[in-house]
């Protein structure tokens, strides 16, 4: 009887052990993806700072989808035509009158600051008004609920600024 307690207590101890350095590793390696996911978003921000084209290219590679910004009459359209904005996975764009505090900047008396958002999700993009003056519209239709689900092709009116999403997930 004596030694099948100390069996029992020797497996008991090994599985422990193998339990604790099982549970161990997995945190240690938690704690450095975090790390890792940190470090890489300061850096994605550094690169969008310093050098935007090739942020946009980059972007392009994992985005949702793109917005296609018509400014409204009056306002220079560039060298390289109408602005196009890349929505990653998983997040949430300000669009508004001055960057910042919007990510995504409107040259538009009509806008507010921060008039909406654009958020998205590994798939599908929304739009949610920020309870703009002059409210926000989809398809000729004011945003009343908290969020509404885009689809490909639908124009997002800010003010007299309108933004066509092009989905590039189907």
């Amino acid at each position: 009887m004596d030694i099948a307690i100390v069996l029992l207590s020797a497996g008991a101890g090994v599985i422990t052990s193998a339990v604790t350095a099982y549970l161990t590793s997995k945190l240690t390696i938690s704690a450095e993806h975090e790390k890792w996911r940190r470090e890489r978003a300061v850096k994605d921000a550094e690169v969008v700072d310093t050098n935007p084209a090739f942020a946009q290219n980059l972007a392009k590679q994992f985005a949702v989808g793109y917005l296609v910004i018509d400014e409204p009459k009056g306002v220079p359209i560039g060298a390289e035509g109408r602005r196009k904005v890349f929505i990653p996975p998983n997040c949430r764009l300000v669009v508004g009158r001055c960057s910042p505090p919007a990510d995504i900047s409107v040259r538009d008396e009509c806008a507010s600051m921060k008039h909406s958002a654009i958020s998205s999700d590994s798939a599908h993009v929304f739009v949610e008004d920020l309870d703009a003056k002059n409210g926000t519209w989809v398809n000729l239709n004011r945003v009343e609920a908290t969020c509404v689900r885009l689809n490909d092709g639908d124009v997002v009116r800010i003010g007299s600024t309108r933004l066509r999403l092009y989905l590039l997930t189907k």
